[in-house]
């Protein structure tokens, strides 16, 4: 990811104390969607994809940018509430 100017902003393990989070988190940040799908839609990163899917329950979203009253705790609200509403 670096050739794209991306780098980690948070990848490991979490420590859940309210919730429930079934697993790691990645975070990633590039400069611009544009240089995050060049990276995703690299060869490179094609390469290993498989690696992930085939061995990782996960999501890869893109954003372009936070609302200005994003905040962990709202996001993790709406995720609920959808898994909520999907049962």
């Amino acid at each position: 990811m670096k050739p794209y100017g991306g780098k980690w902003l948070a990848n490991g393990e979490v420590s859940v104390v309210e919730g429930a989070w079934p697993g790691l988190v990645v975070l990633m940040e590039f400069p611009d969607r544009a240089a995050a799908d060049r990276w995703y839609n690299s060869a490179e990163y094609q390469e290993i994809l498989p690696l992930r899917a085939n061995n990782a329950i996960s999501d890869v979203v893109l954003i372009d940018s936070l609302p200005a009253d994003y905040t962990v705790r709202g996001l993790a609200q709406q995720v609920r509430a959808a898994i909520q509403a999907a049962s």
